[in-house]
C-alpha cells in the first residue's frame, strides 16, 4: 500500500528510471560558466529561488566571487539577469528572499549583508544595501516571514549565538538582539512559530523559543541520537510534529525527529534513512540540507544529487525519485555534488546547484496523463480571479477541483467544474474565485478520472494587492524636492492609508494619513539629508515599502 500511495501522490510518475543517474526526474535546464574561479576544486555553493507578482520564475546562485540572479521562466534556456561581486572570494555563501528583497552572505572575507530589491524584475536587480556594521562574515541566514525577523547563525561578531534583524523596513535591517545560545556554535536553524531549531553541530540539536529575542529560552535538546554526527541543518514538517535534520558526517543517515513533546524528543533506527547510489560498494553517502514541501523531503547530497524520500510515515520513508548531478562519480572522496536544492517554486520545477557543475533545473518525469493540456490562465477582475483553462483531449475525464494556496505548496480545493467525459476536440473551462486572498494567490487544477485517479495541472500565480495600485511618481529626487503619492486605478477596499517615512538606518521621519478622496498626496522632504528612504504604507490589511532617493 504504501508504494501505491507514493506512485499516486507524484502524479503517476513512470515506474522506471528516466536514464541511469535518476528516478523520475530529469533535467531541463542547466547554466554553468567554466571561466570562473576555483576554490578548493569547486565553483558553487548555495541556491534559492524567487517567482515574481507575474509568475515568472528565477534562480538566485552563489559562486566564489559573485552572486548570480537568472530568470528560468523558460527552463531550457536560462536567462543570465545580473550579478554583484560580493568583495571577496568564499566557498560559503547563503541566499533567502523576503517580499521583493533578496539576501546574501558569505562565511569567508569582510562582505558583511548584501540587499537586492528584485521588483525591477525580469529587467534588472538592484543592489541597493550592502553593510558589514554587525558582522563581517557568517555561515547562514533563515528569514522567519510571519515576524519579519533574519536570523544570521554563526558569525563572526557572535559565533556561538545569533544575530537577529527587523525587516520592517526590507532594505535596511535593524538588528534588535545579539542573543548568546546554549548549545555554543550556531551552525544553521530553521524558525517557525517564534520557534528556533538550531544545529550546533558536533553539540546537537536545541530548540529556543524567541519570543524574547534578547534572551531566548530553551525548551529542548537532543546530544545524544544513533548515528550521530556533525549536526548540520534541519526543517519543520508542515505539522510541526517531526523535524528533518542532516548530519554532515560521512556514513551517517538522514534523520527524523519527534518533535512534538519537547522535553521528550527522541529519533529511533527506524527514523533513520539515506541515499544508497553506489551500495553495497559503498554506503559512506552524506546528505547536505533537506527541504520538506508537504509530505516530501528533497535533500540536497554531496555526490548523489538531488534525493527525494516520502516522509509520511517516518517508520518507513521510501525514496521515490532522485536526479544524480555528479553521475560520474564512483566513490564518496572529496566534497562535491548538490550544495542545495531549492522545492518551492510554482511551477513544480525544482533547482539545485552543484558545487562543480552550477544550476540544474529539473521536472518530475511523468507517464502521460488522461487530459492534454492547452492553456491554464488567470488574471484578476473587479476584485475576483477569473482562472480559464482549455484542453486538446479528454479520457474518462469527470471533473477538475479548482484549488487554491497561499505558498504554492499547501493547496486547498475551493471550487469544481465538471469534465467532458470524452473528447477530441478542444474545450473550453473557466471558474472564477470570488473571494480571493490577499497578496499572490496560487492556484492548480486537480484533474480526476471515473475511476477516481488524479492528476495536476501547471500552477499559476494571481496578484489580489490591491496597494499596488499605488506608485511613487519618481523615486529619486532632489534634496528639499516634496515627493508626490499617487492613486492609480481602483482601490476599493483600502480606506485610509498610513504613510510613514524612515530612513535607511529604520528611523521614522515623517508619518501621516492618505484618504480615499485625495488621489494625489505631497509629501515634504523638508531637513532630509541626501540618501536612500523607505515609504511604508499600510492599509486594508495589506502593507508595502517603496524605497526613494535624495540626491544633492
Amino acid at each position: 500500500m504504501k508504494s501505491v500511495l507514493a506512485f499516486c501522490f507524484w502524479g503517476c510518475f513512470a515506474l522506471s528510471s528516466y536514464a541511469q543517474d535518476s528516478l523520475n526526474m530529469r533535467m531541463i535546464g542547466q547554466w554553468d560558466d567554466n571561466t570562473l574561479p576555483l576554490r578548493a576544486g569547486g565553483a558553487y555553493s548555495d541556491i534559492w529561488g524567487y517567482t515574481d507578482g507575474n509568475g515568472n520564475e528565477y534562480a538566485i546562485i552563489g559562486s566564489i566571487e559573485k552572486i548570480h540572479f537568472f530568470n528560468i521562466t523558460n527552463p531550457s534556456n536560462p536567462v543570465l539577469i545580473d550579478e554583484f561581486a560580493g568583495g571577496n572570494q568564499s566557498i560559503w555563501r547563503d541566499i533567502k528572499t523576503f517580499s521583493h528583497y533578496a539576501y546574501a552572505v558569505a562565511d569567508e572575507g569582510t562582505e558583511g549583508l548584501m540587499i537586492f530589491d528584485l521588483q525591477y524584475l525580469p529587467d534588472s536587480v538592484v543592489l541597493v544595501n550592502q553593510t558589514n556594521t554587525h558582522f563581517n562574515r557568517c555561515h547562514n541566514i533563515f528569514i522567519d516571514e510571519e515576524y519579519n525577523r533574519l536570523y544570521v547563525t554563526g558569525s563572526n561578531a557572535n559565533p556561538s549565538g545569533l544575530l537577529i534583524f527587523n525587516l520592517v523596513v526590507p532594505g535596511a535591517p535593524s538588528l534588535i538582539a545579539a542573543p548568546q545560545m546554549t548549545g555554543g556554535y550556531s551552525h544553521d536553524l530553521f524558525v517557525r512559530n517564534d520557534t528556533a531549531y538550531l544545529s550546533h553541530g558536533n553539540t546537537g540539536l536545541y530548540i529556543y523559543k524567541m519570543s524574547s529575542p534578547a534572551s531566548p529560552t530553551l525548551l529542548g535538546t537532543l546530544t545524544t541520537y544513533p548515528e550521530k554526527g556533525y549536526n548540520h541543518s534541519s526543517w519543520l514538517t508542515k505539522d510541526g510534529d517531526h523535524l528533518v535534520f542532516c548530519d554532515e558526517t560521512k556514513g551517517k543517515g538522514v534523520k527524523i525527529a519527534d518533535v512534538s513533546d519537547l522535553t521528550d524528543i527522541t529519533v529511533t533506527t527506524s527514523n533513520i534513512f539515506r541515499s544508497t547510489l553506489l551500495a553495497p560498494l559503498h554506503t559512506n553517502s552524506v546528505a547536505h540540507n533537506p527541504f520538506v514541501k508537504g509530505d516530501t523531503v528533497f535533500i540536497s547530497y554531496y555526490h548523489d544529487g538531488v534525493q527525494v524520500f516520502d516522509i509520511s510515515n517516518p517508520d518507513n520513508v521510501v525514496r521515490v525519485a532522485y536526479y544524480d548531478t555528479e553521475p560520474n562519480n564512483t566513490d564518496y572522496l572529496g566534497w562535491y555534488g548538490s550544495w542545495g536544492v531549492y522545492p518551492y517554486l510554482p511551477s513544480g520545477r525544482i533547482i539545485a546547484s552543484d558545487i562543480l557543475h552550477g544550476l540544474i533545473i529539473m521536472e518530475f518525469y511523468a507517464a502521460p496523463l488522461p487530459v492534454e493540456w492547452l492553456s491554464f490562465e488567470g488574471e484578476l477582475a473587479e476584485g475576483e480571479v477569473l482562472l480559464h483553462w482549455s484542453t486538446a483531449t479528454e479520457t474518462n475525464n469527470a471533473y477538475f477541483e479548482v484549488e487554491r494556496s497561499t505558498d504554492g505548496m499547501e493547496f486547498s480545493p475551493i471550487g469544481r467544474v465538471e469534465g467532458a467525459l470524452e473528447s477530441t476536440t478542444t474545450r473550453e473551462y473557466q471558474f472564477r474565485d470570488r473571494n480571493p486572498l490577499p497578496g499572490l494567490n496560487y492556484y492548480r487544477l486537480r484533474q480526476v478520472d471515473l475511476d477516481g485517479q488524479a492528476g495536476f495541472s501547471k500552477i499559476l500565480s494571481v496578484e489580489n494587492k490591491e496597494i499596488e495600485h499605488i506608485s511613487l511618481k519618481t523615486n529619486v529626487l532632489q534634496t528639499g524636492q516634496p515627493l508626490f503619492l499617487e492613486r492609480r486605478g481602483e482601490v476599493n477596499g483600502l480606506g485610509v492609508i498610513q504613510l510613514n517615512v524612515a530612513n535607511a538606518e529604520g528611523g521614522l521621519m515623517r508619518s501621516l494619513s492618505w484618504t480615499a478622496d485625495h488621489p494625489v498626496i505631497e509629501i515634504s522632504t523638508e531637513g532630509f539629508s541626501p540618501g536612500t528612504y523607505y515609504l511604508l504604507l499600510e492599509g486594508g490589511g495589506k502593507q508595502e515599502s517603496l524605497p526613494f532617493v535624495l540626491v544633492r
